[in-house]
């Protein structure tokens, strides 16, 4: 098992894309052969694409909602053991069906990673070609959507965590320089990117006086003059830029408030992608997206709540210690090495 292709979102602000980086990422580290396919830049999934690609990525396929584009040449000709697909439905399955039989004849080990979070509702959620491609292992990564994944797929699905980013360190101060922050405040950064909303302890109060509360978010919104408070608008931002926003913080609040009638399997995507930047991350208790995550991340479900969690959070007090120190087990539980591995070992089992 030398040689791996994946279908995938890529350098998009896609959840999918984020699952997939650190396991492409890891894989290449321990010496595979990596080929990424994904969306042409005029059809992607996601709402924006950032960055150039690197040279093992090949854009050979459109959503099914919009071009419904496939270039079969890619998975045809070149050579690889093992094919992971995420996410499936995004992709043009019709299409893909047709020259199944060739790629079932060519690969190993054939494994999608199901990002469906349900399979109710009065219309099904994905058509009927959804479920007409044959897989040896359909990899599910949240324990919310086990029922579903086994239900169709039986002995074939298996369970593998969501891969976090690494654990990184930067210079505070050198990062508040080079984005233009002041040196000597503290920072909360509100992460209000996507799905995710600018959410705040009510200010003015005394305890927060000298906090400067940044708002970082991709759209406009008519927010008012509110104190301490700085909102700033920038186009997609990649991973490193992302971190430095994050270094310069000394909290994160990531509000994201999901709460459908029935049970999700709702991922919140970007607490994998910050845990690993060490700072302390508030998130609401009643949200979907938060459900797994356990004491890792500091929840609050009122204002009053926000408020004491970010002062614990701002002197390092020993609820915001106890949060870096569960996650740092995560971070290692989680490691993109240890479930690329679980990945391979899977891959392996495959095969033989």
């Amino acid at each position: 098992m030398e040689k791996i292709a994946v279908m995938a979102a890529w350098n998009s602000d896609s959840g999918v894309f984020f699952h997939a980086y650190p396991l492409v990422m890891a894989w290449r580290d321990m010496g595979y052969e990596v080929h990424v396919f994904s969306f042409i830049k005029e059809d992607f999934h996601g709402h924006v694409m950032f960055g150039p690609d690197e040279p093992f990525v090949i854009r050979c396929f459109g959503t099914p909602g919009k071009t419904n584009f496939l270039d079969p040449r890619p998975l045809l000709t070149l050579d690889y053991d093992v094919l992971v697909v995420e996410d499936l439905k995004q992709l043009p399955m019709g299409k893909l069906a047709l020259i199944w039989h060739h790629v079932r004849r060519k690969a190993r080990a054939l494994v999608h990673v199901l990002h469906e979070n349900n399979i109710l509702g009065r219309r099904p959620p994905q058509p009927p070609e959804f479920y007409a491609l044959e897989w040896d292992a359909v990899v599910y990564f949240d324990k919310r959507q086990e029922w579903f994944a086994k239900a169709i797929y039986g002995e074939k699905a298996r369970y593998i965590p969501w891969p976090c980013m690494p654990k990184r360190t930067g210079d505070k101060e050198a990062a508040r320089e080079e984005l233009g922050l002041p040196p000597g405040k503290r920072i909360v950064l509100c992460y209000a990117r996507g799905s995710y909303q600018a959410y705040l302890p009510r200010l003015p109060d005394e305890a927060l006086k000298d906090v400067l509360f940044l708002v970082l978010t991709g759209r406009e919104f008519d927010w008012p003059d509110y104190p301490q408070v700085e909102v700033r608008l920038t186009p997609p931002l990649s991973n490193r830029e992302l971190d430095l926003y994050a270094f310069a913080s000394d909290a994160i609040v990531l509000h994201k408030l999901q709460t459908p009638p029935v049970p999700l399997a709702l991922t919140s995507t970007a607490a994998y992608f910050f845990l690993g930047t060490m700072r302390p991350l508030l998130a609401p208790s009643l949200g979907d997206p938060f459900e797994p995550l356990g004491p890792e991340v500091m929840k609050y479900s009122s204002r009053e709540e926000l408020r004491d969690l970010l002062v614990d959070a701002l002197e390092l007090g020993p609820r915001s210690r106890e949060a870096l120190r569960a996650a740092e087990k995560v971070l290692d539980e989680r490691s993109p090495e240890r479930i690329a591995r679980m990945f391979l070992d899977l891959f392996e089992e495959l095969a033989g």
